[in-house]
């Protein structure tokens, strides 16, 4: 009888386990990663050349450089010569965003 009842225990936790699993949020702590959630994100800053010719850096006022691509009917390439500009676009994991809007503030002093 309980050899029994001990096999049954282990089927029924074998077939609920995928479906535990399956609900289960990836994050750690079962939390939403904010930044994953936040939509288009904008920064405002001096952009310029970045290590090669797909990649640029905008650095906003407070020092933070941040590693830019986009299209290239965007034209970064254009402005990447020490401009002013907002950049709206998406923030990877790693940091970098991807370029989805560009607006023209001025030159960096």
């Amino acid at each position: 009888m309980n050899r029994r009842l001990v096999f049954v225990v282990a089927v029924l936790v074998a077939l609920m386990m995928p479906f535990m699993l399956a609900g289960q949020d990836k994050k750690a702590g079962g939390k939403m990663d904010k930044k994953m959630d936040a939509g288009p994100t904008s920064v405002t800053g001096c952009l310029n050349k970045g290590a090669d010719a797909t990649h640029f850096v905008i650095k906003d006022d407070k020092g933070k450089e941040t590693t830019v691509t986009g299209d290239a009917a965007l034209k970064l390439d254009v402005h990447a010569k020490n401009h002013n500009v907002t950049l709206t676009g998406t923030m990877a994991k790693d940091g970098s965003m991807t370029v989805t809007d560009l607006k023209m503030n001025s030159m960096c002093k």
